[in-house]
Parts: structure tokens; C-alpha cells; sequence
């Protein structure tokens, strides 16, 4: 309350364990006043669903049996085991802490070991117990890209960053730290291992590297991309070659004796192993006809598979020969095949027999990446990796969905059609919502922005003019700026609009646009300058007419990070730069008022992603300035924090904040106290509330503290006097109720009070 004289922050537990628990950055926010009364979050569900998996294997178990493995993408991730034969699922559980698997693989015991991209827990599940044990934290980064296991009882694991791979022994359950592969790069992207040799795809600087196991000894193996910003990413040996995807879609076949380069194939993620019909033949999957081809390593010539069905619009996560027990195939060996939404297929190559076999693996809730509210007050919805909905806040209700999309970094709107940023290449598609929802079509494309560009964040418009600031690719610096003139249907794409910088805030007025840049490019390099900048842009003459630096006062770090950008009704130019928020004079860059609410932080968070800044026609500032949902009185610079730990989030029509929780969409009511007829009643129920809120929930705990309570029961006393002569009946309840919490934390018969 605004007229407390002294305030205590209670830390404790809510777990009844022993442990060691260290808090830090505590803070303590004063209410100023904006008249925002927060309500209860409510859960709205996940709205952006789809049976995702970037990571798979097919293996045979001790018993026999053929089984496929992989973990739906969600909050957390869902580990399958499913009949390779039939698609039936023999086991399935939640594994907290994780929300991607790429790293996947059968051990020489024939347990299958995998690792996600979030704890760095190696873990281990076992066919015949149908159970999975932790095997604890790898010793070198919580991101595992890749698992290999070579037949003498170890795996392997890729990490990011600093192109780490650690070791697992079997036997013994130790872990070792190999260290770097190359020392400077970030990743270690994809491995394989012989008996003799680890090979390992290196990036952000592509490199093929050897790595002998004995020794430690380490060789770089020349290909065609060798010293270029890119990545090369998982490696095969097979028959005495070594296939490397190198990027998304190439694949490189060299000789594993001598290095030397032989083919280049366009392919998409995985290979399968030889054929045991013809040892010199791997499988593959083109994107660009969705059809599988088959490689000759004798003739090095490929062939398109023809005669079969078209294949899903995806890509595969793995692709393995099965020798099936029982059905028209049994005892015949057959290609299995499963796409990145769970798609499954079986191949026979001798007589082109085919067979989808389906997977009753439920799709699951992705983390969401992006969400705008529309002209139409709906909400668009990315989520992370894949798929997109439309959600209708009045009847709480999802208008359309679909997992066949790209991931959507940032959402924008112009002229009454949804505009989509999508990862990677920057690629822009469109939805026009006069015309049916119709996935891949309506959205559908309409650019594809190139010019190293792969994370398009911030989108506005003005004068049917569609405004795009992206973030450039892996290991490259230097965003740019696109625009889409509507009237002549062009688009136009300047690179480096400020040098080495990346663009993540656009605000439009009168013929200029504002920008503001993030120092960070795309992954795996660093930052070449110290400080974030500010730009005007002549829209008319298309070219760049100031660029500056911004100076807030009392800030506790140079800016990094200047993004998202808004004018505001009072004609000023609204802007974050992470914990704190300032309004510029656009004719004059001089900063008239700002506000220092949060520490900057530029290690925990995003160094990409926009603050959001959204007007209320109450005429109040809602921003995710600090990664934490804040009401702002642009007049006087008062605020309040709403709601913590939120990066993602906007302003509804019906005035709630609707923001990511993981999977979660989640709604927070929000009360103007100028709703309510008088507003001095209303403040006293707050504080009254608020009291009760800070007394402990434990018996004990509160029995010694009384005076902490009987201020408390004498907050809520005097609110209920006020709310009982105004017969607020919704208020009435709730001060009832902190009257119970009062009477129960008081009465030492009741231990454990409810």
C-alpha cells in the first residue's frame, strides 16, 4: 500500500525437504498507484499443439523385438517406445525437464540413451523394465545436439556452446569431458563413432573433425565448405565413406580413408544405413519433390524411387532397416521411416511394396514463440519449432490451427491481413482472414527475404507499408531492414541499416520509421560493437537519414538492446532497453522522461526478442520492459509489476493481458479501479487482501508473529465495514474469506489450517 511505512520480504519453501536454497536479486516494488487490480491468472490451455519430434531412433531390443524411440516436443517432452511393425505404443512418459530430444541412440547393451537440449541429463531407458533412469548431468553443457555409441560401451554427446563432447562409460557410469573439438566454435552439431575414430560436424566455421580415440588426437577433414560461416552437421561412416549434412539440405559424401570429396546430394536431415539388398546403396529424402532417392556409393550416381506414394511435407528424424516377425513382410528386411510430425512409413525396395502405419502418439502442447492480437481482436499464435493457431478471446475458443507452419518469430499486421516472420530464412507468409484457413495456402508465401537474414522479430506498418527488422543467420552479423509497399507490390531489403546490428524494434509516423537494433547477430558469433542504436529511416527516398545512440538517465549499463518502439498518444516515441523504459522527442532524440525499473540483464534472456509495448484505451502503457508484465501511467511514470517472469505477451480488446506460459496460454484478468465506484473502498480491500496474502501459511509460523496477524484481521475488519455499507458482493467474498484464513492461522487446534 502507498502509505506503508516499512515493508518484509518472507523467503521460504513451499516443499517439505531438506535442502540447500540460495535466493538472489531480491527486489521490492512499491505500488504507485496506476488503479490496476490483478485478478488470478487463468489457464487457457495450450493452444499451439502438434505430435512434434526432432529426434528418433529404430533399434532392435535384447528380446528381438523392433522398436522405434522418440519424445514429442512439449512442456515437459514425452518419451515413446512404439512397435516398429504394428505403431502400437508400448511405453510412454513425461520426462520433466526437458522440451526437445534430438539426441537419441542404442547403447551396446541395447538400452536406448538419450539427452535433451534443456538439463543436460544423460537418460536411460530400458526395453525389458520398460523404465527410464537418470543417469545424471553431463559434464559439459545442458544442450545435447547428438548421441553416438560405439560397440566397445561408451556414448557420446555433442553439445553448444563451445563445441564440447563428453563420454559415457557403461560400464563403470562415468562421465568424461573430451573438451572443445575446435577451440573458439560454438558447436559440436552431430557425431559418429567407429571403432578407432569420433567424427564430429563443427560450427559456426564449418569443420569436419576426426578424433582419434585412443590418442585424443585430433584432424580436420577438408570438404567444400571447409572455413565458411556454416555448419556441418551430422556425420555418418558407412562402408568407407563419411556423409555430412552440411547446413539443412546438403550432403556430402567423401572417403573416409583419404578425405577426399566425392558427391554433393541435396537431401533433407537424415540417411539410412546401407541396404542389405546392396551394400552400396543409402536411402534419403528430398523435400523439394517429397520423394526418397537411394545413392550409389559404387557408382556415385543417385535415383529417384519412383511408384510409391508422395511423402509428407516434413522431414524425416530417422531412417533405419527392420526386419519384421510377423505380417506380409515377416522375416524380410524393410526400410522404416519416420517424419518429423510422427509421420511412419515402410518400404521394400524389392518389389516397391509401401505401407503407412500409424502412431496414436497425442500431440502435445509446444512452448509458444510469438503472440499479437489482431484489428479483429483475435489472437496469433506461434509456437516454437512448428505450428500456428488463431485464438478467439471472446468465446475462448481456437478459430484455426495447424502444425504444418514454420516457426513464427514475430507477427504483423497491415490492412487488415495477418503477416507471419518465420525462422529460418526470413521467410514471410500471409493470411488473409476473408478467405478460408487453408494450411499452406492461406497462409501461405509471399517472400522470402534471403540475404543472410533468418529471424525476422519486429513488424509494423503505415501508409500500406508492411515493415520487417530481422536477425541474421548463424555465425553472421549485420540484420536488415525489408519493406513491402502494398500499392505496387514490391518488396525492398536493406542489409546493415546500422553495421553489425540487428533490428528488433520499428515504429511508424509521418513518413519516417524508428528503429531500434539488438548488438547480437545470429548464433555463434559475437557482438562487434559495445552499443545499441537508434535510426530514422526516409521511407519515401528509401534510405537511412540518422542514426544515434540514447542516454537514459541513472541506466545501470550502456544499451545493448533497444527494442520494441511505439508511439504513444501523447506523440512521443516509446521505447525499452531491457529493464527500463524512455519516451523521446522524435523531432528533437532528446529523452523528455524514463523510468529505471528493473537491473539490466542481458545473460538471462533473449538478445533478440522485442520488449513489447502495448497502449490501453485506458490510456496506460502495458511492457514486457525486464521480461515482466508492467503497467506504466506514461504522464506521471508510475507503474505497477503484474506479473513476473513474462517475456511474451499483449493486450487484449476486453483489457486483460494474455501471455506464454510455456505451452500455456494464460489470461490475467485486470481491474481498472475506475470500474468501481469508489475508489478509496476498493484500495482498502486491496490492502486488506495484500496483508493477508504476506502472512505465512504455516500455524506455527504465524503464532509467532501475532502482530503481523491482528494488523491483518484489522485491514480486512475495516474493509469489510466499507464494502458491506456499498454491498459489493464480489468484495464481500473475498474479505470473508481472508476473515477464514485469519481465524484458521489462529486457532492452535487446527495444525494444518485450510
Amino acid at each position: 500500500p502507498q502509505d506503508a511505512a516499512t515493508a518484509a520480504v518472507f523467503i521460504y519453501s513451499g516443499y517439505g525437504a531438506v535442502c540447500t536454497a540460495y535466493f538472489d536479486d531480491i527486489s521490492l516494488f512499491v505500488e504507485n498507484g496506476t488503479g490496476i487490480i490483478v485478478g488470478n491468472p487463468i489457464d487457457l490451455g495450450a493452444v499451439v499443439k502438434a505430435p512434434l519430434t526432432v529426434g528418433a531412433a529404430i533399434a532392435e531390443t535384447a528380446s528381438g523385438e523392433n522398436e522405434l524411440y522418440f519424445a514429442l516436443n512439449g512442456t515437459p517432452s514425452t518419451f515413446y517406445a512404439v512397435n516398429a511393425e504394428t505403431g502400437e505404443v508400448k511405453f510412454s512418459q513425461q520426462v520433466p525437464g526437458m522440451t526437445h530430444l534430438y539426441g537419441v541412440v542404442q547403447g551396446s547393451d541395447k538400452n536406448i540413451y538419450f539427452c535433451g537440449i534443456d538439463d543436460g541429463i544423460l537418460y536411460r531407458y530400458l526395453p525389458a523394465a520398460k523404465r527410464i533412469e537418470s543417469l545424471g548431468d553431463n559434464p559439459t553443457n545442458n544442450w545435447v545436439w547428438d548421441l553416438a555409441a560405439s560397440s566397445d560401451g561408451k556414448i557420446y554427446g555433442a553439445t553448444y556452446p563451445g563445441s564440447k563432447i563428453f563420454e559415457y562409460d557403461i560400464a563403470s557410469g562415468r562421465f568424461t569431458d573430451l573438451g572443445s573439438v575446435v577451440e573458439g566454435q560454438d558447436y559440436a552439431r552431430g557425431l559418429d563413432v567407429t571403432d578407432d575414430y569420433i567424427y564430429a560436424g563443427v560450427g559456426t566455421t564449418d569443420a569436419l573433425i576426426r578424433i582419434d580415440r585412443e590418442t585424443g588426437e585430433k584432424t580436420e577433414i577438408s570438404t567444400p565448405y571447409s572455413g565458411q560461416t556454416r555448419m556441418a552437421a551430422d556425420v555418418w561412416a558407412y562402408n568407407g565413406k563419411l556423409f555430412v549434412r552440411d547446413e539443412t539440405s546438403t550432403l556430402l559424401v567423401l572417403d573416409e580413408a583419404t578425405g577426399n570429396f566425392e558427391k554433393q546430394l541435396t537431401f533433407r536431415a537424415k540417411i539410412s544405413p546401407p541396404s542389405p539388398y546392396n551394400e552400396n546403396l543409402i536411402y534419403y529424402y528430398k523435400q523439394t519433390d517429397r520423394s526418397l532417392y537411394s545413392y550409389n556409393m559404387s557408382t556415385k550416381t543417385e535415383s529417384k524411387v519412383t511408384g510409391i506414394p508422395e511423402l509428407p511435407l516434413s522431414e524425416p528424424m530417422v531412417l533405419q532397416w527392420v526386419t519384421p516377425a510377423a505380417g506380409e513382410k515377416a522375416g524380410k528386411p524393410v526400410l522404416a521411416m519416420m517424419m518429423q510430425f510422427t509421420e511412419y512409413m515402410l518400404y521394400d525396395p524389392e518389389d516397391n511394396w509401401f505401407e503407412v502405419v500409424p502412431i496414436n502418439a497425442e500431440g502435445q502442447g509446444l512452448e509458444l514463440q510469438s503472440i499479437e492480437k489482431g484489428a479483429d481482436g483475435k489472437l496469433y499464435i506461434g509456437g516454437y519449432q512448428k505450428a500456428t493457431s488463431i485464438y478467439d478471446i471472446e468465446t475462448k475458443q481456437l478459430e484455426h490451427s495447424t502444425y504444418d507452419f514454420p516457426q513464427a518469430e514475430g507477427i504483423g499486421f497491415l490492412n487488415g491481413k495477418t503477416y507471419y516472420g518465420t525462422y529460418g530464412g526470413s521467410v514471410i507468409y500471409a493470411y488473409d482472414p476473408s478467405k478460408p484457413f487453408v494450411a499452406g495456402t492461406n497462409p501461405g508465401v509471399v517472400n522470402d527475404i534471403g540475404d543472410e537474414q533468418d529471424r525476422p522479430f519486429a513488424l509494423t506498418s503505415g501508409d500500406n507499408k508492411l515493415f520487417i527488422g530481422s536477425v541474421s543467420e548463424y555465425g553472421i552479423q549485420g540484420g536488415a531492414l525489408t519493406v513491402y509497399d502494398e500499392k505496387t507490390d514490391t518488396w525492398s531489403t536493406y542489409r546493415n541499416v546500422v553495421e553489425d546490428q540487428s533490428i528488433i524494434g520499428l515504429a511508424y509516423k509521418d513518413g519516417k520509421l524508428y528503429g531500434g537494433t539488438s548488438l547480437w547477430g545470429g548464433l555463434g558469433v559475437n557482438p562487434t560493437q559495445d552499443e545499441a542504436k537508434m535510426f530514422v529511416w526516409d521511407v519515401a527516398n528509401g534510405e537511412k537519414i540518422d542514426e544515434f545512440t540514447i542516454a537514459i538517465p541513472g541506466i545501470d549499463e550502456t544499451p545493448k538492446m533497444i527494442g520494441g518502439l511505439s508511439f504513444g498518444p501523447d506523440g512521443l516515441l516509446w521505447g525499452v532497453v531491457a529493464g527500463s523504459v524512455f519516451a523521446m522527442d522524435p523531432d528533437t532524440k532528446e529523452i523528455v522522461k524514463s523510468k529505471v525499473i528493473f537491473a539490466s540483464d542481458y545473460v538471462n534472456n533473449s538478445t533478440w526478442r522485442p520488449y513489447y509495448l502495448r497502449w490501453g484505451d485506458d490510456g496506460l502503457l502495458y511492457t514486457t520492459v525486464g521480461r515482466n508484465i508492467v503497467v506504466l501511467n506514461p504522464e506521471t511514470m508510475a507503474y505497477d509489476v503484474l506479473k513476473t517472469g513474462v517475456s511474451l505477451a499483449t493486450l487484449g480488446d476486453d483489457g486483460n493481458m494474455y501471455y506464454a506460459s510455456g505451452s500455456k496460454l494464460m489470461e490475467l484478468p485486470l481491474t481498472r479501479e475506475s470500474q468501481y465506484p469508489g475508489s478509496e473502498k476498493t484500495a482498502s480491500v486491496r490492502a486488506a487482501i495484500n496483508a493477508v496474502d504476506m502472512l505465512p501459511g504455516y500455524y506455527n509460523i504465524a503464532l509467532s508473529d501475532k502482530t503481523a496477524v491482528q494488523n491483518a484481521r484489522s485491514l480486512v475488519e475495516a474493509a469489510k465495514a466499507k464494502d458491506a455499507a456499498d454491498a459489493d458482493i464480489t468484495n464481500l467474498g473475498k474479505l470473508i474469506f481472508c476473515e477464514n484464513r485469519i481465524a484458521a492461522l489462529e486457532d492452535s487446534n487446527s495444525p494444518t489450517p485450510t
